[in-house]
């Protein structure tokens, strides 16, 4: 075979392919024209492989240098708050980084703006955690709800008196598969791994240990946090109202993305934590590693100076497990754990959902005050009385003291997690407010029907959209997926949640299904007969999901389904529009100088002005001295024909690129 046509069958030069076949063990003579035919087929899959070692080599490479960016991101607690467009020049700066890395990692995600044009939330929140940033959308409301929830309780709980200490509240985070789950159900003495879907926590939960320590029986109260990264924001909430934190590593594994994430929270909510090294008696379990990967994100461990407290354990042998414990402790006896048993009970929602027996049901942590059976409670605009009250074993209490998670029955309607509980004595504004309270209120199908979140939105209408109709059986759960399919959202397609809920399936939700062409997703639910002959018969997708991460999965493939080609743009040259001699239909024929590079005939134009995209089109003929040309270079005048939309006014920027399609992973 020529030289040269293997060489376009490899998509490099000849020089390079010359260059190259030594190094890979055939030595045909850098002045070869041709290559025996017999070795053809071995040329290519030498070629091949090295292409994939190449590949996998600056993927390492790119991975390196994106976790120790992300490793002093987290080191100095660097978030990113974006509003729902930003300019890239602004995005440059706000990040304090060189512009042309950030319109690099624009290009390498196919995103081809010039510095001056507007991205939109998503599309710079990808740019900007490629860049190792942890990026939050800038909602003034939210902001201002969150900072008031947090200073209303820390305004309450500075009121009352401190006179009795109360158990440490320990939330236990990590990368998902490092042993989280392990971890608790050894503490415990029970085996809730066997009864959890998958092997991973699906609700958030609250559990509480003794622990003898001086000959002193002393409890611990565990906030089990669900392991998978689509949890991430019940991992927060979770953090917000804990005392310690145990970060769970595994000895085999190291330091992953989750690890760094949870790390994350860790530190924005300012707590001390303690880093559990699991799976030590695992084969390839390398604490000392760990300990260097620690160190390398400024997390010395103590036995090598640091401040760093690190335990090794083996949470399926149970080894170490009471090292850890008494650590916990004697970091929760460093806090200020005192608390108030005494006057009305104050609380927060951990977790919330509605029973078909049972009615609305919440999961309680008293953070002051004793919470007791037929106190008058309000939880925002929502009322109720305790009817019961459980610990996480299901046995019935009187009462419940700070420290102590439990499982209320009583309340009208299901509160929001991390919502605050209060006990009332004023019996008259009690009835005022039940009296008050929406008759809706709650009932997330009916009222998100209409006030979907704005984060799956998109402002630009020809990227493809999945609609999708989620009901869940918790509001935790609920929460979670929603998150999650909004960090699934690409610059290439789009999920958007036409509804929302908890509880079973409805006809409702079929109807809104069928009407917005979505997919319909029950998470912990099953379809009762009706419902399922409906969804059948209307032949609306329906998925059924007991594991977060199945569901992720599957919806990312619907999204790939729907995303556009793969398409790079090459910007080739600018001209500035001087004049417009004529508009025929879809057609409009113009003069203007070539400002940058130069303009070719065929290629795709953009036409821009006051930076800002007006349309598409093509350039279909050009000319300069009245002569037909293929290209006419920057400071010359040209006569061009735009295929397009007729919008185009003297004054407007045109920018030329060519397309490519590059060849999905």
């Amino acid at each position: 075979m020529n030289v040269s046509k293997l060489a376009r069958q490899l998509n490099v030069s000849t020089k390079e392919l010359l260059e190259k076949l030594p190094e890979l063990g055939f030595a045909i003579g850098t002045r070869a024209i041709k290559v025996d035919d017999s070795q053809v087929d071995k040329i290519l899959m030498a070629w091949k492989q090295r292409s994939k070692l190449l590949a996998i080599k600056r993927q390492n490479e790119a991975v390196t240098e994106i976790r120790g960016q992300v490793a002093a991101n987290i080191e100095q607690k660097k978030t990113l708050a974006l509003g729902s467009t930003i300019i890239v020049k602004d995005l440059a700066e706000k990040i304090n980084m060189p512009l042309s890395k950030v319109m690099g990692e624009m290009m390498r995600n196919g995103i081809m703006a010039s510095l001056n044009e507007r991205l939109d939330f998503d599309t710079a929140s990808i740019i900007a955690e490629d860049l190792g940033f942890k990026v939050t959308r800038l909602e003034t409301e939210d902001v201002e709800q969150e900072q008031s929830k947090k200073s209303q309780l820390e305004a309450i709980m500075s009121k009352r008196t401190k006179s009795s200490i109360r158990p440490p509240v320990v939330v236990v985070m990590g990368h998902v598969d490092h042993g989280k789950t392990k971890l608790l159900d050894a503490i415990r003495k029970t085996n809730l791994v066997a009864g959890e879907a998958g092997g991973i926590t699906q609700h958030i939960g609250a559990y509480q240990t003794i622990v003898k320590k001086d000959k002193e029986e002393r409890l611990i109260t565990f906030l089990d946090t669900p392991g998978h990264e689509a949890f991430k924001a019940m991992r927060s909430r979770g953090g917000q109202i804990a005392d310690v934190a145990i970060l769970v590593v595994a000895a085999d594994d190291g330091i992953k993305p989750q690890t760094l994430e949870s790390l994350a929270i860790i530190q924005k909510e300012n707590l001390p934590f303690i880093v559990a090294i699991n799976k030590i008696d695992k084969e390839g379990a390398d604490i000392e590693r760990v300990k260097k990967e620690l160190a390398e994100i400024n997390l010395t461990p103590e036995d090598w100076g640091g401040k760093t407290i690190c335990v090794p354990i083996s949470a399926l042998q149970g080894k170490g497990l009471e090292e850890l414990l008494e650590m916990v402790l004697l970091v929760a006896d460093i806090g200020d754990l005192a608390a108030d048993e005494s006057g009305s009970a104050l609380a927060t929602v951990i977790e919330s959902h509605l029973d078909k027996n049972e009615g609305p049901v919440a999961t309680v942590l008293v953070q002051a005050g004793t919470l007791k059976v037929n106190d008058l409670i309000t939880v925002g605009a929502i009322t109720g009385k305790v009817k019961a009250l459980k610990t996480w074993k299901g046995e019935s209490i009187d009462q419940a003291t700070p420290g102590t998670p439990a499982k209320l029955l009583g309340l009208k309607a299901v509160p929001q997690s991390g919502d605050l509980l209060h006990v009332t004595t004023d019996v008259k504004e009690f009835r005022k407010q039940a009296k008050n309270m929406p008759s809706d209120h709650g009932n997330i199908s009916h009222k998100t029907t209409h006030n979907v979140t704005n984060t799956t939105e998109t402002t630009d209408q020809t990227i493809p959209t999945l609609n999708v109709v989620v009901k869940a059986d918790v509001l935790g759960s609920l929460e979670a997926i929603e998150e999650s399919l909004i960090k699934l959202n690409n610059a290439k397609a789009r999920i958007k949640i036409v509804k929302k809920g908890l509880g079973f399936i409805t006809e409702s939700d079929v109807q809104t299904a069928e009407t917005a062409e979505a997919i319909l997703i029950a998470f912990h639910l099953p379809a009762n007969r009706l419902m399922t002959m409906k969804i059948a018969e209307k032949q609306i997708r329906f998925y059924q999901f007991d594991i977060i991460y199945k569901l992720l999965e599957r919806l990312e493939v619907e999204l790939k389904n729907l995303e556009q080609p793969n398409i790079v743009r090459t910007l080739i040259g600018k001209l500035k529009v001087l004049a417009v001699f004529k508009v025929i239909k879809k057609e409009t024929i113009l003069g203007g100088a070539v400002t940058e590079g130069m303009v070719k005939n065929p290629c795709k134009v953009k036409v821009l002005r006051n930076n800002e995209i007006i349309t598409f089109g093509d350039l279909t003929d050009l000319e300069a001295n009245k002569e037909k040309m293929t290209e006419v270079v920057a400071g010359n005048q040209v006569g061009m024909r735009f295929a397009g939309e007729p919008v185009i006014a003297a004054g407007d920027i045109l920018e030329f690129f060519t397309e490519s399609d590059v060849a999905k992973n």
